[in-house]
């Protein structure tokens, strides 16, 4: 969608006429320094750095981590919880290794659960501040966009008593910086917003399913019944394909036995 917009642009007779160094200032600079305003420097630095994450990492799905419990909940059944001991040194989730450290070290439930929802606690907040982060920018460029659009105009009729030959050219650089704040509002600051939010959805899925989990192995739950309950937390598409897996997994296991 992004290269049909370019296209679009090209087609107007190039990318030249588009560009404005003023412009691209007044929208860039003035949407920096008020989020810098608003947000204290170092959440804002922090929120760019997870942009890697947010384009470069997919989200795993919900399911694999139902399938690691269960794997889990099968050893803790046969030997002991810990027996986990090694197993919890290789996952890759930090909030799932802190979980299975405070079982195998013996905590209380109740303790598990305060220190995990704690920790899904703060992930829930600093997603929803890089997602504020994100929509205020959002909000911003087209302000500045705006504003640089008045002081275009504002540029040219101050010039107007010397002909009106140049009111074209002048409206068109004027309008430029409206542009700009309108393109990166909605091409990059609000579908930014919108991907950390459904990220931070799925993400806390993940944790609520690990939290309940490992409460479950460290009741000795059976592993049957664990799987039937962690399946509610997911979405009928996902209990389908989280189905499949589990079957050919079963099958695999059957033909190497």
């Amino acid at each position: 969608m992004g290269g049909l917009l370019f296209y679009a642009i090209l087609s107007q007779g190039g990318i030249g006429i588009f560009y404005d160094p003023g412009s691209i200032m007044i929208v860039g600079g003035g949407t920096l320094a008020a989020v810098l305003i608003s947000f204290p420097l170092q959440r804002v630095v922090g929120v760019f750095k997870i942009l890697k994450n947010v384009f470069g990492r997919e989200i795993s799905d919900a399911g694999a981590y139902i399938a690691a419990v269960v794997r889990l909940a099968h050893k803790a059944r046969k030997e002991s919880i810990l027996s986990l001991q090694n197993n919890a040194q290789k996952v890759n989730n930090r909030i799932m290794r802190m979980g299975l450290q405070l079982v195998i070290d013996g905590q209380p439930p109740e303790i598990v659960r305060a220190v995990m929802e704690t920790e899904l606690d703060g992930l829930l907040s600093r997603h929803d501040e890089g997602a504020r982060i994100f929509k205020s920018m959002g909000r911003f460029s087209p302000a500045f966009g705006l504003i640089g659009t008045l002081i275009g105009l504002i540029s040219m009729l101050r010039s107007l008593s010397g002909g009106t030959e140049n009111l074209g050219p002048g409206m068109a650089v004027a309008l430029v910086t409206t542009f700009y704040g309108a393109l990166t509002s909605n091409l990059f600051f609000l579908p930014i917003a919108d991907k950390l939010e459904n990220r931070s959805e799925k993400e806390v899925q993940q944790v609520r399913i690990i939290i309940e989990g490992i409460l479950m192995i460290q009741e000795g739950g059976n592993p049957r019944l664990i799987e039937q309950k962690l399946n509610a937390h997911l979405e009928p598409e996902q209990r389908i394909q989280h189905f499949e897996r589990m079957l050919r997994r079963e099958k695999g296991a059957q033909a190497q036995g």
